[in-house]
């Protein structure tokens, strides 16, 4: 696998079928598997996973886990009481066992850097293999879901968030597996170069479809004049209703599919029609949602989504809490489906939590005042001076002035207890700032919902709560 995909032209390039012909056939299995099915090869493939990290394992942080936890490796296939009794693991229990500095598999791994919504970074190492599977095979799966193929011209945009210096993206492991099994009908380019450059070369290949993040195909819709694609494909990050409407009345009969990314888990689903329901891919991953109780919710309930991705050999994505919340459906054609996904966990500051459902409304209410806004974004620092923790509304973009300051610091109205806490002095006041956009769109359909930027005294970082 290359190191980085990189705008490269794609000419002359032979498209290699063997990836295609595989998920098609997959699909297919799929579709003629009864729930019960999938679920016995589910605890049977997650069984071996987990034997291999308890017995195998050149790092023995998970092995300790279950031991520490009483959990027997031996009858882990035996689903789905015995599997309940597996730890439920989470970024931050990843990040401090080190799988990135101690890989649980020997050989050479991909080492993945998550980012987008979730406050949380963690340094994950894969197999080309299980990237390629988890995050390759899947965003082909989930064109071929949408009606398209190695046949159709595909631009996609590879993504790395502002100042993420290590770890391969999600976006880039995609990208570089579209570009090698579709050859010279792939054109794939980097968010980052310019995009009067990115949109005169799209304009040459004329794709019938866009792959990118929500933030950047508005780009393309309010930049483009010559493309006319047929289906949109967006994934990273929710995309709200009024964009979707402008995404279609700028480009006529546009189909829109969301994927379901995730960089240090893989890719878990797809949504190829208009009604936000997602197909997972139950090929690669066992997908679970658990209450609070840490049971599996009943169909039409909300819970954590917590997957394990089969071939995880160089770290154990073993029942890992991605941080998203999403409503369990049912199944359908062999598919677990799921349907009001919201990325990450609720934000918090001070003893309030505040739903990433309704903080995707303040950009949206802020642009109405002003077109200029980017993005808004409910940050948790602590004050310069006496150290308190401190609500901070930061608006990116905008023209700034005091209407504008007044309608963002609105924002928090809609949670009292912020307003309580910072008249108790538990809180420091709440701040507006004012930030420029990125001078690239790096960062761009990146820029977090919330940030965690409390530093304790010695500077380092805290852990996000």
């Amino acid at each position: 696998m290359r190191e980085r995909t990189r705008s490269d032209d794609q000419a002359g390039v032979r498209p290699r079928a063997d990836a295609w012909a595989r998920v098609h056939r997959e699909i297919s299995d799929v579709a003629a598997k009864t729930p019960q099915r999938i679920q016995q090869e589910w605890f049977r493939r997650a069984g071996a996973l987990l034997r291999y990290h308890a017995r195998q394992s050149l790092n023995p942080a998970y092995r300790e886990l279950l031991g520490d936890a009483g959990a027997d490796p031996a009858a882990a296939s035996q689903p789905p009481l015995v599997w309940s009794q597996v730890p439920v693991i989470d970024k931050h229990w990843l990040a401090r066992a080190g799988y990135h500095q101690r890989p649980a598999c020997p050989g050479r791994v991909l080492v993945m850097g998550t980012s987008g919504s979730t406050a949380t970074q963690v340094l994950v190492p894969m197999t080309a293999s299980s990237a390629n599977r988890g995050l390759g095979d899947n965003f082909l799966r989930a064109l071929a879901m949408s009606g398209v193929g190695p046949g159709q011209r595909h631009w996609g945009i590879e993504h790395r968030p502002d100042g993420q210096q290590q770890g391969e993206t999600g976006s880039s492991v995609s990208m570089t597996w579209l570009a090698r099994h579709c050859g010279a009908n792939a054109l794939v380019t980097v968010a980052t170069d310019p995009l009067e450059t990115q949109l005169r070369r799209a304009a040459a290949f004329a794709p019938d479809t866009i792959s990118g993040s929500p933030g950047f195909l508005q780009q393309v819709a309010r930049s483009a004049g010559g493309l006319h694609p047929k289906l949109l494909v967006y994934g990273g990050a929710a995309l709200a209703d009024t964009d979707a409407d402008r995404l279609r009345a700028r480009f006529s009969g546009v189909r829109l599919a969301a994927f379901y990314p995730t960089t240090d888990a893989g890719a878990l689903g797809v949504a190829p029609g208009s009604d936000g329901v997602y197909l997972t891919f139950t090929e690669t991953h066992l997908i679970e949602v658990l209450g609070d109780d840490g049971q599996h919710v009943a169909v039409g309930s909300r819970g954590d989504v917590v997957v394990t991705q089969f071939g995880a050999r160089a770290a154990p994505i073993i029942r890992y809490r991605v941080g998203d919340r999403a409503t369990y459906v049912g199944w359908e054609r062999g598919r677990l489906l799921l349907s009001g996904i919201e990325r990450a966990a609720e934000a918090a500051i001070g003893s309030t939590l505040v739903p990433y459902s309704d903080l995707r409304t303040w950009g949206p209410r802020l642009a109405v005042r002003d077109p200029s806004v980017v993005a808004v974004q409910l940050v948790r620092t602590r004050s310069p001076g006496d150290q308190r923790e401190q609500p901070v509304v930061r608006v990116i973009g905008g023209a700034g002035g005091a209407g504008l300051a007044a309608a963002a610091r609105a924002l928090l109205d809609d949670f009292p207890q912020i307003a309580s806490e910072v008249a108790s002095g538990e809180l420091a006041p709440a701040l507006v700032e004012f930030r420029d956009p990125p001078r690239t769109l790096a960062g761009h359909w990146k820029i977090p919902l919330y940030a965690d930027e409390r530093v304790k005294r010695e500077g380092a970082q805290c852990p996000s709560g």
